[in-house]
């Protein structure tokens, strides 16, 4: 049995703005993983440095005043990794809600995304710089990110 799972990374620090919900879920042959879907609710304003997690498939996470830990840089909580269908993969897609006020570059400039994959025990993760190339946009703040060159890497 194999498990996979996503989370976005800051490559520059992003400034959060209260209200400011991240959704993420993984789309496998144009079908959504209802496990996978991740949402990161911010209720409070703040930096997420580089490095740091901006939000992550298969939980919901909401950082507050009570559970942020003021003497660590802001981030949400790790994926959780989800079953991987065992069906073969032909199309792989991230969808990302996002919010765009506030946001001043594209995301693929200001983020990475990274690949968690369980297979035998065995856990990886793989960094993967996105392409401009492979995000579809549909306004006002969802896009599709299009990982199908990936196909033979999970």
């Amino acid at each position: 049995m194999s498990f996979i799972g996503f989370e976005l990374i800051a490559k520059r620090a992003w400034t959060i703005l209260p209200g400011y919900t991240f959704s993420m879920s993984i789309l496998w042959n144009k079908k959504k993983i209802p496990s996978s879907i991740g949402r990161d609710i911010y209720h409070e304003s703040g930096l997420i440095l580089p490095d740091k997690r901006i939000a992550a498939t298969g939980r919901i996470h909401h950082l507050s005043d009570h559970t942020i830990n003021h003497y660590e840089p802001i981030q949400t909580t790790p994926c959780r990794l989800i079953c991987r269908p065992a069906f073969p993969l032909n199309d792989l897609k991230i969808e990302l809600i996002a919010p765009m006020r506030g946001i001043m570059e594209p995301i693929h400039q200001t983020a990475v995304l990274f690949l968690w994959s369980k297979e035998n025990n065995l856990l990886r993760k793989t960094e993967l710089h996105l392409d401009p190339q492979s995000f579809e946009r549909i306004p006002p703040d969802q896009f599709f990110i299009d990982l199908s060159f990936l196909l033979g890497k999970i």
